[in-house]
């Protein structure tokens, strides 16, 4: 398969994540309106964030900034874990 002509089309979102340019505001994919984040962009943070070889940290990252977000300690994501599978969700 062979795709050209792919332009981003954020049209479908209808939050205040935009700049003037239509490209979203982030810091590392952390937008200004809490629970919005933004994976897999070029440029994210290093060369490879738009690339399967380099989504990995940028993914790491926003994971562990969402951890520190809902407060969630190591202690805290292994109990939450093991009651979701508990009660099978």
């Amino acid at each position: 398969m062979w795709s050209i002509g792919f332009r981003t089309d954020y049209n479908w979102i209808d939050l205040p994540l935009f700049n003037g340019r239509g490209h979203p505001s982030h810091v590392r994919g952390v937008t200004a309106v809490a629970g919005v984040y933004f994976l897999g962009l070029p440029w994210l943070y290093t060369w490879g964030s738009g690339r399967f070889s380099g989504v990995a940290r940028d993914s790491e990252y926003l994971a562990e900034h969402i951890k520190a977000r809902i407060g969630l300690s190591g202690s805290d994501r292994r109990q939450v874990a093991l009651n979701e599978a508990a009660i099978g969700s």
